[in-house]
């Protein structure tokens, strides 16, 4: 799992007793170096939302209070020592810099002047945390280019495949119409959302009380069988729960959906891999042309992205090197059009595999499980002559 930031390469930060003018401050000077939370917390809010999402950075305003400021230092390097703290002024004082670092904080910043010193703080955060993600499970994000492109089924049977040597858990984050479940004739008794509200005890047990079992050993946390209201879930909570995913399971496959909101685009941040799910037809091409860009504004690089065209057809009409020179990626996998296979596996709630093992539906999906493993990066295809990379005059002309 990557660390949280633009393309996961910013640090967790939180910020503490800054107001409307500071917050703007920050941002512009940190960029694309770290995703801002949209607010600043209070003094008396900073140690409780410390201990529950322990961040890399945490940035408190010394205008504000700053004998509170003083105080809330000392607490937080007794008990997250390795927690680093930065102090934000609008002036420079040397009593006050001299009680930041007695305090414990690392870097006492005025802005817009220590601009370059606030952004190597924050990247040594994140670089001095790397090693605690080390350990942790890779994060795969399935989403499709626009509705009915099958990522759901690929989501659970790539992901199936992969239990016959890896502890994989299958997470639904589609909270209107997830169907996890339901392709897997499953009926579980917890749901995601269930879990979302026991966030403050999230641990590898409530965890572990929280999943379905297949019979092929593919844990999954699924969406209630009822709608859920829960569209607008936060940012912060889904990486709590990836994050605790990813410790307990090596690989943690989760089905995005077509949705783009703050639960997926964190999702994708913090992903390892991104499965892009298209078909061969103009209007999918078009919304995954329309979703990389996107990822490119959100600092999704490209070489995390792998692109899978579903439902291939070799006569069909828009060959595999026309999605690619298109989009400007390599398709790093197709999957046949076995409508048969596919169609009988989602009715009976049965994995492809175990419908036809020898279809090519199941080869296909099957031959995958290296996209996971393996993690090699894929190029962008070069451009054919007379043809812009990435536009889609084709589609519109």
């Amino acid at each position: 799992m990557r660390n949280y930031g633009p393309g996961g390469v910013g640090s967790n930060i939180l910020i503490v007793g800054v107001d409307r003018k500071g917050m703007g401050q920050l941002r512009e000077a940190l960029g694309a170096d770290a995703v801002l939370p949209p607010n600043s917390l209070s003094y008396e809010q900073a140690l409780t939302e410390a201990r529950r999402s322990r961040p890399s950075v945490l940035v408190v305003g010394f205008d504000t209070d700053f004998e509170e400021a003083v105080r809330l230092g000392s607490a937080l390097t007794s008990e997250m020592p390795t927690l680093t703290l930065v102090a934000l002024s609008s002036g420079s004082d040397q009593n006050r810099i001299r009680s930041a670092m007695r305090s414990g904080y690392r870097e006492y910043v005025v802005l817009p002047d220590d601009g370059d010193l606030l952004r190597q703080a924050v990247h040594e955060a994140l670089y001095a945390n790397t090693s605690d993600n080390e350990d942790r499970g890779e994060i795969i994000a399935v989403c499709g280019a626009k509705g009915g492109t099958g990522c759901t089924s690929i989501a659970i049977n790539l992901a199936a495949e992969l239990c016959h040597i890896h502890r994989v858990v299958a997470i639904d984050l589609n909270f209107s119409m997830g169907d996890v479940a339901s392709f897997l004739d499953l009926k579980p008794t917890k749901s995601i959302s269930d879990l979302l509200l026991e966030l403050d005890r999230l641990d590898e047990r409530v965890l572990a009380g929280s999943v379905s079992v297949h019979r092929s050993k593919l844990h999954v946390l699924a969406q209630p069988n009822e709608l859920d209201e829960q569209e607008d879930v936060k940012g912060d909570n889904v990486l709590r729960l990836l994050q605790n995913c990813a410790d307990s399971y090596q690989y943690c496959m989760v089905d995005c959906g077509t949705a783009l909101n703050e639960a997926t685009l964190t999702t994708m941040t913090v992903a390892d891999t991104i499965m892009m799910v298209v078909n061969p037809d103009v209007p999918s091409v078009k919304n995954a042309w329309r979703r990389l860009q996107l990822f490119d504004r959100i600092g999704v690089e490209r070489n995390r992205i792998r692109l899978i065209v579903n439902r291939h057809e070799k006569n069909a009409q828009l060959t595999l090197s026309d999605i690619e020179s298109n989009l400007g990626l390599r398709v790093a996998a197709s999957i046949e059009n076995d409508w048969k296979t596919l169609s009988q596996a989602v009715n009976e709630g049965r994995l492809v595999r175990d419908v036809n093992k020898k279809s090519a539906a199941a080869r296909d999906i099957s031959n995958m499980v290296t996209l996971v493993t393996d993690g090699d990066e894929f190029v962008q295809p070069s451009s054919p002559e007379g043809k812009k990379a990435g536009a889609l005059s084709w589609l519109f002309n």
